[in-house]
């Protein structure tokens, strides 16, 4: 138990590290932040809707999905199309569903979608798949049971369609909901630290199982911190699109969903290597990618400082 509460802190550690290059202050910790947000949303009047907003967004990822796999499997009992796009026309119909009624309900009026510089594109490649092995480390924890690897299996398929869902609908339209969405919301009310936890915390509940939690929580604040620092949601899709294709063709390589890279090594000193390789490579890369960023933003004062 203390050691998830140690990379937790560890990883917060180093978002301040990143902002600042300095030794962040021991009293302003990630739980601190999380009993802010706590206090924020529960304790007072003002965050009720906010926390209502939340379960109603939960409500919708539950129950739409739910219907529209209904009325497909009833549709293509007339063998109207292939029964291989079942997932990818659900999850399309579903997720593009929850963005529009969401967008009404949180009242958000446009989206972020400033272009951003090529070059900060260019360090997300090296950050994401760093950031993937780490998190793919700390997922290990929490090892999945064999009754529900093989009902992720069952779920997708390593064809176009499949692709199709985890590479290209997936990072645009959750980009849309918890980045354009709710974190767009929770900046609004919020000091930026919470509304990136907040938001990376329901990005991982929506996925709706603890063994997705952790790689959805820790990439949700990733993403959040560039979108916060770049006010604009391509670079967030161009994360989520590059690990989710990633993870899909090494699945494909290896006809194996659940594959992961201590798997393929095969050998415990090794991938420890690779992984300690992997956390200081993406710290580094990290704070590049903030001092271009804060270069950027003297130079055209396009891009948050913090």
């Amino acid at each position: 138990m203390l050691q998830k509460y140690k990379y937790i802190y560890t990883f917060y550690s180093l978002i301040e590290l990143f902002e600042n290059n300095t030794i962040i202050n021991t009293k302003h910790t990630i739980f601190t932040e999380i009993l802010n947000i706590y206090n924020n949303l529960i304790m007072t009047n003002k965050k009720h809707k906010e926390f209502n907003l939340f379960l109603i967004l939960i409500g919708l990822l539950v129950i739409i999905p739910i219907v529209i796999n209904f009325i497909i499997i009833f549709i293509n009992k007339y063998n109207i199309y292939p029964a291989n796009w079942n997932t990818f026309i659900t999850y399309s119909l579903s997720f593009s569903l929850v963005l529009f009624i969401s967008k009404k309900i949180w009242e958000i009026t446009f989206f972020d979608i400033q272009r951003v510089n090529i070059i900060i594109f260019l360090l997300l490649i090296p950050i994401t798949f760093t950031l993937s092995i780490t998190i793919e480390g700390l997922s290990s924890l929490i090892p999945m049971p064999d009754k529900i690897q093989r009902l992720f299996e069952q779920m997708f398929s390593f064809d176009l369609p499949g692709y199709l869902t985890i590479g290209i609908m997936a990072p645009i339209l959750e980009e849309f909901i918890f980045r354009g969405i709710v974190l767009k919301k929770f900046l609004k009310s919020h000091t930026p630290q919470s509304a990136i936890i907040l938001s990376a915390i329901i990005f991982g509940i929506a996925h709706f199982n603890p063994w997705q939690f952790i790689g959805a929580f820790f990439m949700g604040i990733l993403i959040g911190w560039i979108y916060w620092k770049t006010k604009s949601i391509w670079p967030g899709i161009f994360i989520h699109f590059t690990n989710n294709s990633l993870s899909f063709f090494i699945a494909k390589k290896y006809n194996n969903i659940n594959i992961n890279f201590n798997d393929i090594i095969n050998n415990n000193f090794y991938y420890t290597a690779l992984l300690t390789i992997s956390i200081i490579t993406c710290y580094i890369l990290i704070i590049i990618l903030n001092k271009y960023l804060l270069k950027q933003n003297n130079n055209t004062n396009g891009y948050n400082q913090y």
